[in-house]
């Protein structure tokens, strides 16, 4: 617990954003309800003041339609559940809560909050049956993922890893942006993570139970980018869907349109963004207007003040999106945090690595990282699948930096005689073993040394 940072406000607003969220002990007598489980009572004609002290009730009293009593067992399995409460129609998760075999409650949650997650669901469930590409051992679970990546977790603000004075003030940003129900604009050189950013941010927020829908402005042909943002109605051009389309901005709808790259939006579709901002509504192609309540977080790498000053991106759009600014710090302004995020990476690998060497790691912090994070994470990825041995090496790390680094790096140290005789010897075995497909007493032979002696340098070495 010594490394727990989140304060008990902090944790509880990450617990009233579960929705559906209810805990319960033993005995059935509640322990928390989410803000919206709260409302939910309510209306169901729990009092004001019972719903607000719920603390200790039964549950059976508070909602009498809860299914969290079935799972009052510490034998019983995480059940799926339907229920149909207040005008909402929902599916949640119950399971028991068991330590050292003793039954302390239960919990329960949503995880298709409402009728329209179903929808979404079943519709994606036909669509693969239809087309013969469901595979029901594998697909379920996918499906379910993507209904709620609308709505709920894809990141999540513990997903931010660091320590440092940075990454801490950034924390303390997000949870002021959550707050704050505007619009919000990243910045960030490429690979410091705002796409992580905009999710914790829309999950710690009350839209949290909304989808959050993400768009790159610069993956869609120009040509495309207003039906895509705003849909189109029936027979507005030559090829469109039968009903019309939807756009994102209809789909985001109670919830939050991520904006990634957002100096790539075109300059005829930026006045059309400005209107959405103001008016709250959107233009179909084809005439018909459309309100929607929508949050809107985009995100840059590049300097947008330059680029109004340049003429390629409108002066009143960029103060309508600049409510408030998020800054992610690149890495190279909190290499402290290198360590813990090298480590983290190496816990991902599907190899058997037990940790990367203080040499390797000495490279790791000297380098600029102009790729951040991204670029950090591919190289500490590529060394540890290339490595011979359990432990990344400076080596490994060398081989993957760029060239013009290599040199860089080359010129800065003089190695001992004794040192570049080690490294030698190392590139020796492994290209003997490499050239006799780890035949070891070949390897040994073409060395001139005796088989145990190269088992004796190979350990040395860290060859596998």
């Amino acid at each position: 617990m010594s490394n727990f940072k989140l304060t008990l406000a902090e944790c509880r607003q990450i617990l009233d954003h579960i929705s559906g969220l209810v805990v319960i002990d033993a005995q059935g007598k509640v322990r928390f309800l989410s803000k919206d489980m709260v409302e939910r009572v309510q209306q169901l004609g729990v009092s004001k003041s019972e719903a607000d002290n719920y603390y200790g009730k039964d549950i059976q009293k508070i909602n009498p339609v809860s299914k969290i009593g079935n799972a009052l067992d510490k034998d019983a399995k995480p059940q799926i559940v339907f229920y149909q409460t207040v005008g909402i129609t929902g599916a949640a998760v119950i399971y028991p809560i068991v330590e050292k075999g003793e039954l302390l409650g239960a919990v329960d949650y949503d995880v298709l909050p409402n009728d329209a997650y179903i929808r979404i669901f079943l519709d994606m469930v036909a669509e693969r049956s239809l087309n013969h590409d469901l595979d029901f051992e594998i697909d379920i679970e996918e499906l379910f993922n993507k209904v709620n990546s609308g709505g709920n977790v894809k990141y999540r603000i513990q997903d931010i890893l660091g320590e440092s004075e940075a990454i801490k003030k950034l924390k303390q940003r997000i949870y002021i942006c959550a707050d704050a129900d505007t619009t919000v604009l990243i910045n960030g050189e490429t690979g410091t993570g705002k796409e992580l950013a905009a999710n914790a941010i829309h999950h710690i927020s009350k839209r949290a139970n909304g989808p959050m829908i993400e768009i790159n402005c610069a993956a869609i042909p120009e040509n495309l980018v207003e039906s895509e943002l705003f849909g189109y109605e029936e027979g507005s051009f030559t090829g469109a869907q039968k009903g019309g389309r939807p756009g994102k901005f209809e789909l985001a709808d109670k919830g939050t349109i991520f904006l990634d790259e957002v100096d790539q939006l075109p300059m005829h579709i930026q006045p059309k963004l400005l209107r959405v901002l103001q008016e709250k509504e959107i233009d179909r192609i084809g005439g018909k207007k459309i309100g929607v309540d929508v949050r809107v977080i985009a995100a840059t790498n590049k300097n947008l003040p330059e680029l109004v000053k340049d003429g390629r991106f409108r002066e009143d759009l960029f103060y309508r999106l600049n409510v408030i600014e998020l800054r992610i710090p690149p890495l190279r302004e909190r290499k402290e945090d290198i360590r813990l995020l090298t480590e983290h990476k190496i816990k991902t690998i599907d190899k058997d690595i037990k940790g990367i060497t203080k040499g390797a790691m000495k490279i790791l912090y000297n380098y600029s990282w102009p790729g951040n994070i991204r670029e950090l994470f591919n190289v500490i990825d590529r060394s540890a699948y290339f490595c011979s041995g359990d432990r990344i090496e400076e080596d490994d790390i060398m081989e993957m930096l760029p060239q013009e680094k290599r040199k860089e790096y080359g010129s800065r140290e003089i190695k001992s005689l004794e040192a570049v005789r080690d490294e030698a010897e190392k590139q020796a075995i492994k290209r003997a073993l490499e050239l006799y497909g780890g035949n070891k007493s070949k390897a040994a032979q073409a060395l001139g040394v005796t088989r145990s002696n190269l088992y004796h340098k190979m350990k040395k070495n860290h060859i596998e």
